[in-house]
């Protein structure tokens, strides 16, 4: 009775440890409620193994394993049935690995070593020892994680996997202890390897698949922070000219009486000077809103900024969309790249030509049209790219695609048009 407890214990602990810190099922209370639920069911199982003292022990001992664990669990007792017979195995698996492993090290026969029951248990015991001294001290593993979710394919995939190896370890055990020969599961065990040689290639491409996915999250991530950061400076900029106009206003009497003065003693030259002073200050207190939408116009005027620095003229000519259904995101990536290509291809234009950048936008029956026109460079040479003729490719030939992505997601349309020396990008969502 007492190496029936122990194998429970052992076997409830793997259990525990694959659903609450692999799986990340939520459990309820605490540990050391979790460690009192489980001895305390150590009665139940005696009772239940009696039975069954020669043989099926181990077929009570997880099915009690797992009645405990639904008490346990906190809203996650479906999943826990469904991905119980792949711990079921999987466990099993690793602990005749780890026998077969000590029987190697320590030179005994492994039907010698197995008769030894307390030999299977510390078999068992290595996968919770190990994880607990290698995972549970590591800061990482003691964070909050979201829970893992099993869909239809993973979990076929896995639990159909973790049978196959069952069974070749099975087959595997039976011949060193010479109860089987090979030629009676010859078929059975090719059919088995050939099931997991072909799991094991499209593993590989899946997870192939899986770090595409994580890339293009990546850099969507990496773009999210970006446009975080230029939401920051946009607002940080809105507070400081709240700030300043908040003093213009403490010393606007101060600013009349100077006028008055000018006026009285008719200086006409001084009261222009004064006066072109006021407007220059007025116009530092101006907020720049482009679309009304915070994230948006923090990245438009990031590309204004740069305009002027270049000395290129800018026309904006655009209405809020605020009221419009449209993802911040979509529009972020689109103003982003459409500005950026506009910036770097009326820089390229030379010879005393015209820098310029046209903008357009609103919204109209729900739909908003974007249209960004600019000067650049003349190149006849080049030809043909994305469906169009573009006279500055090298410039404008970086960023198009991700429009033409985020364009089609959101179901709209995206045209691209030159003629000598102008660019134009329209954009209907």
């Amino acid at each position: 009775m007492v190496l029936w407890v122990v194998d429970y214990l052992i076997n409830f602990l793997s259990y525990y440890i694959v659903y609450r810190w692999i799986i990340n099922v939520p459990f309820r209370r605490t540990t050391l409620f979790h460690a009192g639920v489980a001895l305390a069911s150590c009665p139940l199982l005696v009772l239940l193994c009696q039975p069954f003292m020669f043989g099926y022990d181990r077929i009570v001992i997880s099915i009690v394993a797992l009645m405990v664990l639904l008490v346990l669990v906190k809203n996650s007792h479906i999943r826990v049935l469904l991905t119980f017979p792949i711990a079921f195995f999987a466990t099993g698996v690793l602990a005749i690995l780890v026998t077969y492993l000590f029987s190697l090290v320590t030179g005994i026969p492994y039907p010698v070593y197995i008769d030894a029951k307390w030999r299977g248990l510390v078999s068992e015991a290595v996968f919770p020892a190990v994880f607990f001294v290698f995972f549970l001290c590591s800061r990482r593993v003691r964070e909050e994680r979201e829970m893992v979710t099993f869909s239809v394919p993973q979990y076929l995939i896995a639990l159909l996997g973790s049978v196959c190896l069952f069974f070749i370890i099975g087959v595997s055990q039976g011949m060193m202890e010479e109860k089987t020969a090979l030629s009676d599961w010859t078929k059975p065990l090719s059919f088995c390897l050939v099931i997991v040689g072909i799991m094991f290639v499209a593993l590989v491409l899946w997870q192939a698949n899986i770090e595409k996915k994580a890339l293009r999250y990546k850099i969507e991530n990496e773009y999210y922070q970006r446009c975080l950061k230029q939401q920051e400076t946009h607002i940080r900029e809105i507070v400081e000219n709240d700030q300043k106009i908040r003093r213009f206003r403490h010393d606007v009497n101060a600013h009349l009486t100077a006028l008055e003065q000018c006026v009285q003693t008719n200086d006409m030259t001084q009261l222009k000077s004064y006066v072109e002073r006021m407007r220059a200050e007025t116009r530092k207190l101006e907020v720049r809103k482009f679309t009304g939408i915070g994230v948006v116009d923090a990245i438009i005027s990031e590309w204004y900024e740069k305009a002027q620095a270049e000395g290129i003229t800018w026309e904006w000519d655009g209405g809020l969309l605020g009221q419009v259904d449209a993802e911040p995101f979509d529009l972020c990536v689109i103003f982003s790249n459409l500005l950026s290509n506009a910036v770097e291809a009326a820089e390229q234009v030379v010879d005393g030509g015209e820098k310029r950048i046209s903008i357009s936008c609103g919204s109209f029956r729900e739909q908003i049209c974007i249209r960004v026109t600019n000067t650049c460079r003349n190149n006849p040479e080049v030809k043909r790219r994305h469906g169009t003729t573009k006279s500055d490719h090298e410039n404008h030939g970086f960023g198009l695609l991700n429009i033409k992505n985020t364009v089609a997601k959101a179901n709209g349309e995206f045209k691209i048009s030159e003629e000598p020396g102008i660019f134009t990008a329209e954009i209907v969502l």
